[in-house]
């Protein structure tokens, strides 16, 4: 580990030249930024480039105000990495194909836009969601097949790194780091529930890769990288988060004993967690739990109760057909002051209401139908399919993972749905030890 930031000083130099630039420069980030992209394209750090990209959406998610500039950068970001992808598409080739179950989706988002009241923005972002779909899956694939495993193995060593600093930035200066106003930790995330939700994501990145590649880290590097995303998870409060990564682990276990088992389990356990439901609260308290759990908050799932109520409400103006990308925040916008008062604050908190919100009943099941499509696939190819879905679905239900583009929980979701439905990630063990050779 300590060789990768050996290796990588000079790129994390750049990256901190960019939050310097972009906290004290003002606009000048948006000349330094593209021509160290343009530069580094030059020289032909395609990896470089990836996770550069990656950072800036992190940086994205901040609530600090000094930090907003990546929220418009990350913009042109994209469209700088979008037009090096159709200039120089010999290098991406053979192209990865998991946009193409999507298209679908594509096509209903775009003919929602029709009635949005709110065009432009809309269209910015079912633009920014199809270009992300394309994009991430051909570029983790091109740095694969360029790299070998050694582009995994930096992926997860900068994800954990990006943890680390929270922790740093909260002993530096807690009030960075931590929410004074709902009390929980946030690290450089700009809430808790997103860095529960990263944490999570970046867990179950890793719990794929050691599937795959089961000697790529060493153990001392499982143990301590581990460690520190359970550790993000714990400190930040995050319920989604814990639950999502034991649902991981559970059914896994269940899965590779056989699959037959596995289906039968997750009927049981989703049937028996809808007729105990009742009890939990009792269990938790039983555990001792109440507080990480915040069982005070538990009955109202911290606000998301009237947001749920209050999206369930508008549904029914556009039940079949939605008004496309950026509908629900239009319409919780515009509703944010009585919304506040009945204590919830944001968006509506649930990828299914959102995907229904925006694209109506037709559009969420045609999302989901490719979704699940996704994962299926990936059961020739990994037995951890059905797992992940499970998990992730969980996390969906209570977050806007399905619905956000430009953020760093969506990058990292789409780098696991590719590399458990490609299977030039799950070649044989002796390439491993040939990529081991040269890292």
């Amino acid at each position: 580990m300590l060789d990768y930031y050996k290796e990588n000083i000079q790129f994390y130099i750049i990256l901190f030249l960019w939050l310097a630039v972009g906290m004290f420069g003002g606009p000048v980030i948006y000349v330094v930024l593209p021509v160290t992209v343009l530069l580094m394209k030059q020289k032909g750090m395609y990896e470089e480039l990836f996770i550069g990209f990656f950072f800036i959406l992190i940086v994205s998610d901040s609530e600090i105000d000094r930090l907003d500039f990546a929220k418009n950068i990350k913009i042109v970001y994209l469209l700088l990495l979008g037009v090096f992808m159709a200039f120089d598409n010999k290098q991406f080739t053979p192209f990865n194909g998991l946009y193409k179950i999507f298209i679908p989706f594509f096509i209903i988002s775009f003919y929602c836009l029709c009635f949005s009241p709110a065009f432009f923005v809309g269209f910015q972002k079912t633009f920014s969601y199809l270009i992300m779909f394309f994009l991430v899956p051909n570029f983790i694939t091109k740095l694969h097949r360029d790299n070998g495993v050694k582009t995994l193995k930096n992926i997860i060593y900068f994800g954990n790194t990006i943890l680390l600093m929270g922790f740093a930035l909260y002993l530096v200066d807690k009030g960075y780091a931590y929410s004074s106003i709902i009390g929980r930790y946030n690290g450089v995330f700009g809430n808790p529930n997103g860095l529960g939700l990263y944490a999570f994501l970046l867990f179950t990145l890793f719990f794929v890769i050691n599937d795959i590649y089961v000697d790529l880290f060493f153990r001392w590097e499982k143990v301590f990288i581990y460690g520190v995303i359970m550790a993000s998870i714990v400190f930040s409060n995050s319920r989604n988060a814990f639950i999502s990564v034991a649902i991981l682990i559970l059914f896994d276990r269940f899965f590779k004993k056989s699959f037959f088992l596995g289906l039968i389990s997750s009927i049981v356990i989703i049937a028996g967690n809808i007729m105990i439901s009742d009890q939990i609260p009792v269990l938790i308290k039983q555990f001792g739990l109440q507080s990480f759990f915040r069982l005070n908050t538990l009955n109202e799932l911290s606000g998301r109760a009237v947001a749920w109520q209050f999206a369930w409400h508008k549904i029914q103006n556009n039940y079949f057909i939605g008004r496309g990308f950026g509908y629900d925040e239009f319409t919780m916008r515009a509703n944010y002051h009585m919304l506040s008062k009945m204590g919830t604050q944001g968006g509506v908190h649930s990828s299914y209401l959102s995907l229904w919100f925006n694209f109506g009943l037709i559009g969420a099941l045609i999302y989901l139908r490719s979704f699940f499509l996704v994962f299926i696939r990936a059961l020739k190819i990994t037995k951890l399919s059905f797992s992940i879905m499970y998990a992730v679905m969980f996390s969906a239900a209570f977050e806007g993972l399905f619905i956000g583009s430009l953020n760093p929980q969506m990058i990292i979701l789409l780098m696991i749905m590719t590399i458990i439905s490609d299977d030039s990630f799950n070649y044989a063990e002796i390439h491993l030890q040939d990529d081991l050779a040269q890292t």
